[in-house]
């Protein structure tokens, strides 16, 4: 599903500094996500959520860029072994 692919996007555009926090945390919660993804994974974007939502509004803002991106990274890598988990069970077609 391309949705899976816009969530990566969404994190790699954040991570080139292409939009704050904010905007991160906003195109992550609005982002299309497949019916498909596992329970892990659905627990996991709403942690990446809460995390992001904790550095906005009660991090230092000297340190919310680089908390930001550590979101980022570890929600690549999620999404990347879901988009694995999916292929394997044939569940994940990318149109």
């Amino acid at each position: 599903m391309q949705s899976m692919d816009n969530l990566l996007s969404v994190c790699y555009s954040f991570k080139q500094g292409q939009f704050s926090a904010e905007e991160f945390q906003s195109r992550l919660f609005t982002a299309a996500i497949p019916d498909n993804i596992s329970k892990q994974f659905a627990k996991q974007l709403v942690n990446f959520d809460n995390l992001l939502e904790e550095i906005i509004y009660c991090g230092a803002p000297s340190s919310r860029k680089e908390s930001a991106e550590k979101v980022a990274d570890d929600l690549i890598q999620a999404t990347l072994m879901e988009q694995k988990r999916l292929n394997e069970t044939g569940s994940y077609k990318n149109i």
